[in-house]
C-alpha cells in the first residue's frame, strides 16, 4: 500500500496525510494514557493514611483536662477518617477517567488506521 503513489489524486494524498498525522497523534495519546494507567495513584489503607497524612496535619493538645483532650483526639480521627475516604474516592474517580481516556484514544487509533487502510487498499 503507497500512500503517497505519484498515480494518486492530490486530494487522497492530502487526506491520507491528515488521516497520518492524526493516528500518530492518538498512539501518543494512548501510550501517554496507557503509562498514567500503569503508574496510577496507589489507593493507601486507612492505617498507612492515617500514620502517614494524619501525623503531619495534627496538633498537640495544649489544654490541661483528659476529657478535653479525649475529645480532641476523637475528632482528629473523624476529621482524618473524612479526609480519608475524600482521598480515596478522588483517586477511584481518577483512576476510572484514566480507563475512560485509554479506550477512547485506543478506539480513536483504530478507527484511523482502519480507514487509512480501507481507503488506500487496492480494489
Amino acid at each position: 500500500m503507497k500512500l503517497f503513489a505519484k498515480e494518486k489524486d492530490l486530494v487522497l494524498k492530502i487526506v491520507n496525510s491528515i488521516f497520518i498525522v492524526g493516528a500518530i497523534i492518538s498512539i501518543i495519546v494512548v501510550i501517554s494514557t496507557g503509562i498514567n494507567m500503569i503508574n496510577g495513584p496507589e489507593i493507601l489503607s486507612y492505617d498507612d493514611y492515617s500514620k502517614e497524612i494524619c501525623t503531619l496535619d495534627k496538633l498537640e493538645y495544649e489544654g490541661t483536662d483528659q476529657e478535653g483532650k479525649k475529645e480532641y483526639d476523637d475528632d482528629i480521627k473523624k476529621i482524618c477518617k473524612e479526609n480519608y475516604l475524600l482521598d480515596k474516592q478522588e483517586k477511584k474517580k481518577m483512576i476510572k477517567t484514566n480507563t475512560n481516556y485509554f479506550l477512547i484514544s485506543l478506539s480513536a487509533t483504530i478507527v484511523l488506521l482502519l480507514t487509512i487502510h480501507i481507503l488506500n487498499k487496492k480494489i
